[in-house]
Protein backbone atom coordinates (compact mmCIF):
# COMPACT_ATOMS: atom_id res chain seq x y z
CA UNK A 1 0.00 0.00 0.00
CA UNK A 2 1.46 3.02 -1.05
CA UNK A 3 1.83 6.28 1.95
CA UNK A 4 -1.24 8.18 0.55
CA UNK A 5 -3.23 5.41 0.69
CA UNK A 6 -2.35 4.51 4.00
CA UNK A 7 -2.88 8.42 5.21
CA UNK A 8 -6.68 8.11 3.40
CA UNK A 9 -8.45 6.52 6.48
CA UNK A 10 -7.25 8.66 8.91
CA UNK A 11 -8.17 12.02 6.96
CA UNK A 12 -11.77 10.63 6.52
CA UNK A 13 -11.78 10.04 10.33
CA UNK A 14 -10.65 13.55 11.21
CA UNK A 15 -12.90 15.17 8.34
CA UNK A 16 -15.61 13.50 9.96
CA UNK A 17 -15.22 14.40 13.35
CA UNK A 18 -14.43 18.07 12.22
CA UNK A 19 -18.20 18.07 10.67
CA UNK A 20 -19.40 16.84 13.76
CA UNK A 21 -18.35 19.07 15.81
CA UNK A 22 -19.51 22.18 13.85
CA UNK A 23 -22.60 20.75 13.71
CA UNK A 24 -22.89 20.67 17.74
CA UNK A 25 -25.01 23.77 18.54
CA UNK A 26 -22.32 26.59 20.12
CA UNK A 27 -22.87 27.31 23.80
CA UNK A 28 -24.39 29.47 25.36
CA UNK A 29 -21.48 31.62 26.68
CA UNK A 30 -20.52 32.17 23.13
CA UNK A 31 -23.85 32.93 22.08
CA UNK A 32 -23.92 35.58 24.75
CA UNK A 33 -22.79 38.87 23.03
CA UNK A 34 -23.40 36.90 19.01
CA UNK A 35 -25.92 39.67 17.18
CA UNK A 36 -26.21 39.63 13.53
CA UNK A 37 -24.27 42.96 13.11
CA UNK A 38 -21.39 41.62 14.85
CA UNK A 39 -19.22 42.58 11.35
CA UNK A 40 -20.79 46.28 11.33
CA UNK A 41 -18.36 49.13 11.06
CA UNK A 42 -18.40 51.27 13.70
CA UNK A 43 -20.44 54.41 12.85
CA UNK A 44 -22.47 52.39 10.52
CA UNK A 45 -26.18 52.47 10.53
CA UNK A 46 -28.72 49.61 10.95
CA UNK A 47 -29.84 48.05 8.03
CA UNK A 48 -33.23 49.17 6.52
CA UNK A 49 -34.76 45.60 7.70
CA UNK A 50 -34.38 43.00 10.21
CA UNK A 51 -33.08 39.56 9.04
CA UNK A 52 -34.48 37.54 11.87
CA UNK A 53 -33.27 34.51 10.02
CA UNK A 54 -29.62 35.69 10.53
CA UNK A 55 -30.39 35.74 14.04
CA UNK A 56 -29.62 33.25 16.81
CA UNK A 57 -31.26 30.40 17.72
CA UNK A 58 -34.47 31.78 20.41
CA UNK A 59 -34.41 28.25 21.99
CA UNK A 60 -30.77 28.22 23.06
CA UNK A 61 -31.49 31.37 24.79
CA UNK A 62 -34.25 30.20 26.57
CA UNK A 63 -31.40 29.87 29.98
CA UNK A 64 -30.36 33.40 29.72
CA UNK A 65 -29.63 33.94 33.56
CA UNK A 66 -30.63 37.46 33.75
CA UNK A 67 -32.82 37.37 30.84
CA UNK A 68 -32.77 38.77 27.31
CA UNK A 69 -32.13 41.88 25.61
CA UNK A 70 -32.80 43.15 22.14
CA UNK A 71 -30.31 44.08 19.99
CA UNK A 72 -28.71 47.48 19.19
CA UNK A 73 -30.51 46.99 15.70
CA UNK A 74 -33.99 45.96 17.71
CA UNK A 75 -33.92 42.83 15.79
CA UNK A 76 -32.46 39.57 17.39
CA UNK A 77 -32.65 38.71 21.03
CA UNK A 78 -29.58 38.34 23.34
CA UNK A 79 -28.32 37.26 26.63
CA UNK A 80 -28.12 40.39 28.80
CA UNK A 81 -25.59 41.03 31.45
CA UNK A 82 -26.01 40.24 34.85
CA UNK A 83 -25.11 41.95 38.43
CA UNK A 84 -21.50 43.00 38.53
CA UNK A 85 -20.84 41.59 34.84
CA UNK A 86 -18.78 44.06 32.78
CA UNK A 87 -20.79 46.42 30.07
CA UNK A 88 -20.30 48.81 27.95
CA UNK A 89 -21.85 52.06 29.48
CA UNK A 90 -22.75 53.75 25.96
CA UNK A 91 -23.19 50.74 23.14
CA UNK A 92 -22.89 51.78 19.51
CA UNK A 93 -23.78 49.44 16.66
CA UNK A 94 -20.59 47.60 15.47
CA UNK A 95 -18.41 48.72 18.88
CA UNK A 96 -20.21 46.71 21.67
CA UNK A 97 -17.38 44.70 23.07
CA UNK A 98 -19.03 43.48 26.84
CA UNK A 99 -22.38 43.74 26.17
CA UNK A 100 -25.70 45.42 27.47
CA UNK A 101 -27.58 44.83 30.95
CA UNK A 102 -30.43 43.02 31.06
CA UNK A 103 -33.86 44.40 31.88
CA UNK A 104 -33.85 46.25 35.76
CA UNK A 105 -30.25 47.18 35.62
CA UNK A 106 -27.69 49.59 34.21
CA UNK A 107 -24.23 49.97 33.19
CA UNK A 108 -22.32 52.65 35.56
CA UNK A 109 -18.50 52.82 36.80
CA UNK A 110 -18.17 51.88 40.13
CA UNK A 111 -16.46 54.83 42.66
CA UNK A 112 -12.88 55.28 41.49
CA UNK A 113 -10.27 53.94 44.07
CA UNK A 114 -7.29 56.44 45.14
CA UNK A 115 -5.07 53.71 45.08
CA UNK A 116 -5.74 52.64 42.11
CA UNK A 117 -3.93 53.66 38.89
CA UNK A 118 -6.75 52.85 36.49
CA UNK A 119 -10.54 53.88 36.38
CA UNK A 120 -12.60 50.76 37.25
CA UNK A 121 -14.66 49.19 34.08
CA UNK A 122 -18.41 49.79 34.58
CA UNK A 123 -20.91 46.97 35.35
CA UNK A 124 -24.20 46.16 35.36
CA UNK A 125 -25.71 47.22 38.50
CA UNK A 126 -29.54 46.94 39.66
CA UNK A 127 -31.93 49.98 39.24
CA UNK A 128 -33.78 49.62 42.48
CA UNK A 129 -31.37 48.55 45.77
CA UNK A 130 -33.87 47.74 47.91
CA UNK A 131 -33.83 44.56 50.58
CA UNK A 132 -36.68 41.60 49.82
CA UNK A 133 -37.74 38.78 51.62
CA UNK A 134 -38.29 35.97 49.50
CA UNK A 135 -40.89 32.93 50.44
CA UNK A 136 -37.63 30.79 50.26
CA UNK A 137 -36.94 32.67 54.10
CA UNK A 138 -33.88 34.20 52.40
CA UNK A 139 -33.33 37.55 52.12
CA UNK A 140 -32.11 39.44 48.54
CA UNK A 141 -30.25 42.47 47.94
CA UNK A 142 -32.65 43.33 45.46
CA UNK A 143 -35.29 42.01 42.81
CA UNK A 144 -32.69 41.91 40.24
CA UNK A 145 -30.94 38.85 42.39
CA UNK A 146 -34.93 37.30 43.11
CA UNK A 147 -35.46 37.45 39.33
CA UNK A 148 -32.10 35.62 38.66
CA UNK A 149 -33.18 33.24 41.24
CA UNK A 150 -36.47 32.60 39.65
CA UNK A 151 -35.23 32.03 36.07
CA UNK A 152 -32.55 29.40 37.56
CA UNK A 153 -35.25 27.51 39.06
CA UNK A 154 -37.42 27.83 35.73
CA UNK A 155 -40.37 26.06 35.68
CA UNK A 156 -39.65 22.81 37.55
CA UNK A 157 -39.65 23.88 41.32
CA UNK A 158 -42.20 26.18 43.18
CA UNK A 159 -41.64 29.71 42.42
CA UNK A 160 -39.92 32.06 44.85
CA UNK A 161 -41.91 35.22 45.34
CA UNK A 162 -41.65 38.59 47.59
CA UNK A 163 -42.65 37.64 51.41
CA UNK A 164 -42.72 41.23 51.93
CA UNK A 165 -39.93 43.89 51.51
CA UNK A 166 -37.55 44.21 54.21
CA UNK A 167 -35.19 41.67 55.27
CA UNK A 168 -36.60 38.21 56.23
CA UNK A 169 -36.70 38.18 60.29
CA UNK A 170 -35.38 34.98 61.57
CA UNK A 171 -32.43 33.87 64.04
CA UNK A 172 -29.00 34.95 62.81
CA UNK A 173 -26.89 32.85 60.70
CA UNK A 174 -23.12 32.32 60.90
CA UNK A 175 -21.63 33.09 57.57
CA UNK A 176 -18.24 32.39 58.42
CA UNK A 177 -17.07 30.47 61.58
CA UNK A 178 -14.15 30.48 63.65
CA UNK A 179 -11.16 28.22 62.68
CA UNK A 180 -9.22 26.26 64.73
CA UNK A 181 -5.48 27.39 65.66
CA UNK A 182 -2.41 25.93 67.00
CA UNK A 183 0.07 28.60 68.21
CA UNK A 184 3.08 29.21 70.02
CA UNK A 185 3.64 29.87 73.65
CA UNK A 186 3.96 33.97 74.10
CA UNK A 187 2.07 34.78 70.16
CA UNK A 188 -0.82 36.28 69.72
CA UNK A 189 -3.90 34.70 68.43
CA UNK A 190 -6.82 36.30 66.66
CA UNK A 191 -10.67 34.11 66.51
CA UNK A 192 -13.21 36.14 64.28
CA UNK A 193 -16.70 35.28 63.29
CA UNK A 194 -19.07 36.46 60.82
CA UNK A 195 -23.16 36.17 61.26
CA UNK A 196 -25.63 37.66 59.23
CA UNK A 197 -29.19 38.13 60.49
CA UNK A 198 -32.27 40.73 60.80
CA UNK A 199 -32.62 41.58 63.42
CA UNK A 200 -28.81 42.21 63.74
CA UNK A 201 -27.84 39.71 66.27
CA UNK A 202 -25.01 40.35 68.92
CA UNK A 203 -21.87 38.18 69.19
CA UNK A 204 -20.45 36.98 72.38
CA UNK A 205 -17.55 34.54 73.14
CA UNK A 206 -17.12 31.76 75.57
CA UNK A 207 -14.85 29.01 76.80
CA UNK A 208 -15.78 25.46 77.12
CA UNK A 209 -15.59 24.80 80.81
CA UNK A 210 -16.57 28.67 81.70
CA UNK A 211 -20.13 29.22 82.41
CA UNK A 212 -19.54 32.70 81.93
CA UNK A 213 -19.08 34.79 78.47
CA UNK A 214 -15.82 36.22 78.10
CA UNK A 215 -15.64 40.05 78.71
CA UNK A 216 -13.21 42.54 77.03
CA UNK A 217 -10.15 43.44 79.22
CA UNK A 218 -10.55 39.92 81.13
CA UNK A 219 -6.72 39.28 82.20
CA UNK A 220 -5.41 38.67 78.28
CA UNK A 221 -8.03 38.91 76.01
CA UNK A 222 -9.64 41.83 74.26
CA UNK A 223 -13.30 41.53 72.27
CA UNK A 224 -14.91 43.31 69.66
CA UNK A 225 -17.41 43.40 66.94
CA UNK A 226 -18.26 45.80 63.94
CA UNK A 227 -20.50 45.66 61.04
CA UNK A 228 -19.57 43.42 57.86
CA UNK A 229 -19.07 43.31 54.38
CA UNK A 230 -23.39 43.25 53.74
CA UNK A 231 -25.87 44.62 55.23
CA UNK A 232 -27.17 43.13 58.68
CA UNK A 233 -24.00 41.50 58.89
CA UNK A 234 -21.78 41.47 62.25
CA UNK A 235 -18.10 40.49 62.57
CA UNK A 236 -16.85 39.37 66.31
CA UNK A 237 -13.43 39.05 67.35
CA UNK A 238 -11.61 37.21 70.25
CA UNK A 239 -8.06 38.07 70.28
CA UNK A 240 -5.58 36.58 73.02
CA UNK A 241 -1.97 38.27 74.13
CA UNK A 242 0.62 36.22 74.78
CA UNK A 243 -1.46 32.65 75.14
CA UNK A 244 -0.73 30.59 77.80
CA UNK A 245 -0.84 27.21 77.77
CA UNK A 246 -3.76 27.38 80.18
CA UNK A 247 -5.81 29.48 77.39
CA UNK A 248 -5.77 26.35 75.08
CA UNK A 249 -9.33 24.79 75.05
CA UNK A 250 -12.22 25.06 72.72
CA UNK A 251 -13.62 29.00 72.29
CA UNK A 252 -17.48 29.57 70.77
CA UNK A 253 -18.66 32.42 69.00
CA UNK A 254 -22.28 32.72 70.26
CA UNK A 255 -25.20 34.56 68.40
CA UNK A 256 -28.34 35.52 69.43
CA UNK A 257 -31.46 37.99 68.53
CA UNK A 258 -35.04 38.00 69.20
CA UNK A 259 -35.90 35.11 67.14
CA UNK A 260 -32.99 32.52 68.46
CA UNK A 261 -29.86 31.32 68.53
CA UNK A 262 -26.41 29.88 66.60
CA UNK A 263 -22.89 28.77 67.71
CA UNK A 264 -19.65 27.53 66.05
CA UNK A 265 -16.43 26.63 67.79
CA UNK A 266 -12.84 26.49 67.25
CA UNK A 267 -10.38 25.33 69.31
CA UNK A 268 -6.86 26.36 69.96
CA UNK A 269 -3.86 24.61 70.74
CA UNK A 270 -1.11 25.86 72.52
CA UNK A 271 2.67 25.03 71.62
CA UNK A 272 5.15 25.58 74.58
CA UNK A 273 8.21 27.06 74.15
Amino acid sequence: MQPREQTMPYLVVLIALLLASLSEPLSLEHLRHLDWQRGMQPGQRCPAKCQREQCPDARLLQSCLWGQVRDLCRCCWECGNGEGQLCDPEPRTGSMFFGQCAEGLRCKAPRRDPTMKSDPKPVCVCTKQDILCGTDGKTYENICQLRALQRRLGEQKKKVMVAHHGPCRAKPVITYAPGDIIALEGSNILLSCEVSSYPVASIQWRKEGDSTFLASGDSNTAIQANGGLRRFELTGWLQIHKVSPDDAGVYTCAARNTFGETSASARLQVIRR
